[in-house]
C-alpha cells in the first residue's frame, strides 16, 4: 500500500510540471534596448542616451551576417548618421573609448521616453523600432551621453580700459618731438 502512495504523489507532483508550458520555449530580451533586423543587418540592444533630451548619443550592436560591407543609415527625428558594417562583422556603437560613436544633435529625445528609429541601406526595406532613452544616471551608462556641442554667444565689448591714458610710447621707440631733435644732432638739416 505505501508503494502505491509513493507512487501516485509522485504521479501527482509530475504532473504539474507536464502540463505547464518550457521556459526554455519562451524567448526574453533581457537588455534595455530594442531589437531590429533588415535585410542581412541585425541591431542588437538599440538605445539612446541623453541627459539634455534635445542630443542623443545612440548605443547598440549592428551585425551583418552577409557577404557584402553595408553602409547602415540611422535616422532619429529627421536626422540621419550613417555606419559602415564589415561583411561578417559587428560593429559596436558605444563611447566606452574602444568603439566609435553615432550622435544625433537637435533631436527630440527627452529622457524616459520612447522614439522611432529607422534603420536601413541599399538594397533591402528598412526596419523601425521603439527605442527607449535613457539617461547616464545610471551607472552602466554614466559615460555614454553626448556632450553637448558647444554654441558661440555674441559678446558685447566693454569701454573699460580701452581709453588711453597719458603720453604711451611703445617700448624701444620715441616720441615724435624726440626724433626730431634726434635728426638735426645728426647734420642732416
Amino acid at each position: 500500500m505505501s508503494v502505491a502512495v509513493a507512487a501516485t504523489i509522485a504521479l501527482g507532483a509530475t504532473g504539474c510540471e507536464f502540463l505547464s508550458p518550457s521556459r526554455t520555449q519562451e524567448i526574453r530580451q533581457i537588455t534595455d534596448g530594442v531589437d531590429v533586423s533588415t535585410g542581412t543587418i541585425d541591431v542588437r540592444n538599440a538605445l539612446l542616451i541623453s541627459d539634455s533630451g534635445e542630443d542623443a548619443r545612440f548605443v547598440g550592436t549592428l551585425v551583418n551576417t552577409g557577404n557584402d560591407e553595408r553602409t547602415v543609415t540611422l535616422e532619429v527625428d529627421g536626422v540621419d548618421q550613417t555606419v559602415v558594417v564589415p561583411a561578417n562583422d559587428t560593429t559596436v556603437l558605444a563611447d566606452d573609448g574602444k568603439h566609435d560613436t553615432v550622435d544625433f544633435d537637435g533631436v527630440s529625445a527627452k529622457p524616459g521616453s520612447l522614439v522611432k528609429m529607422y534603420f536601413s541601406y541599399d538594397g533591402a526595406e528598412g526596419a523601425s523600432a521603439t527605442v527607449p532613452v535613457l539617461t547616464s544616471a545610471q551607472e552602466q551608462y554614466e559615460t555614454l551621453a553626448p556632450t553637448p556641442t558647444p554654441t558661440s554667444t555674441p559678446t558685447t565689448p566693454s569701454n573699460v580700459g580701452t581709453e588711453p591714458t597719458g603720453d604711451a610710447t611703445a617700448p624701444g621707440t620715441q616720441s615724435g618731438s624726440q626724433s626730431d631733435s634726434s635728426q638735426g644732432d645728426n647734420g642732416t638739416n
